[in-house]
């Protein structure tokens, strides 16, 4: 029964360690003042970040209209059986 109880004390300490540890990195990266440090393991090269303008934004289209030539094939009827998501209220 002791080691039962030791064991579940020795889990319960490093549970509370980690979530110690956890909460410490959290709060100083995302409560701190501090941008020095970066976010992950990895260092942000920044390569992923675009900046956004109008031209890249997506332009609406007007709806296809059936029948429809597509790849060289005719497609006759429109087979989707559900409303246009878009416009469906909830």
């Amino acid at each position: 029964m002791d080691m039962v109880l030791t064991i579940i004390a020795v889990l319960g300490l490093g549970a509370l360690l980690i979530s110690v540890v956890i909460f410490t990195v959290a709060a100083r990266r995302y409560v701190s003042e501090d941008d020095s440090e970066p976010l992950g393991l990895v260092a942000d090269s920044g390569r992923d970040y675009r900046p956004r303008n109008r031209e890249d934004r997506r332009q609406s289209r007007p709806p296809v209209m059936f029948p429809i030539t597509v790849d060289g094939e005719l497609i006759p009827q429109d087979r989707r059986q559900r409303p246009d998501r878009r416009h469906h209220s909830r």
